[in-house]
């Protein structure tokens, strides 16, 4: 699959299993109910290494998933590429090559964005809590508006 051409783009990490779809599920309410001229929205299955192809050209990537900080349920964490711990520490992904691999990659072959932005909504573990779809979902509308906004931000200052 070759990489979009759109300079800004954003990314729904993920699987289509629980919880791990709030990357997914924030990507397709961006897709569907907000207007963001000239930027490239998509959602992908654990991507691995693909993700280094996928960011190939772009300015500016969103990245957008799941993640287990031990914070709230539902609470969003915003990172910078650069202050993502480096691989072989506590960050590590459930699907082998996760988004900080991705990073390291990217940065090692020089095929780094110029500005990396996670984006991550704070999942529960393995046991279900009580009214964890709800706060979920809330997570996800608060993510895509506060992506737009951040994106719409970008857009002006240009």
């Amino acid at each position: 699959m070759s990489a979009p051409s759109a300079a800004w783009r954003v990314f729904g990490i993920g699987s289509p299993f629980g919880e791990d779809r709030v990357g997914w599920a924030t990507a397709r309410l961006l897709q569907a109910h907000f207007s963001l001229p000239g930027v490239c929205v998509e959602v992908l299955d654990r991507p691995g290494v693909e993700l280094v192809g996928r960011m190939h050209g772009a300015r500016a990537v969103w990245l957008l998933d799941a993640v287990r900080s031990g914070a709230v349920l539902g609470a969003l964490h915003r990172l910078e590429a650069a202050d993502l711990p480096v691989t072989g520490t506590a960050l590590r992904s459930t699907h082998g090559f996760g988004v900080a691999d991705a990073l390291a990659l990217a940065q090692a072959i020089g095929g780094m964005p110029n500005e990396v932005i996670v984006w991550g909504i704070e999942i529960g573990g393995i046991g279900r809590q009580r009214g964890a779809g709800r706060v979920l979902q809330r997570a996800i509308g608060r993510l895509a508006e506060c992506v737009a906004q951040e994106i719409r931000r970008k857009s002006r200052a240009q």
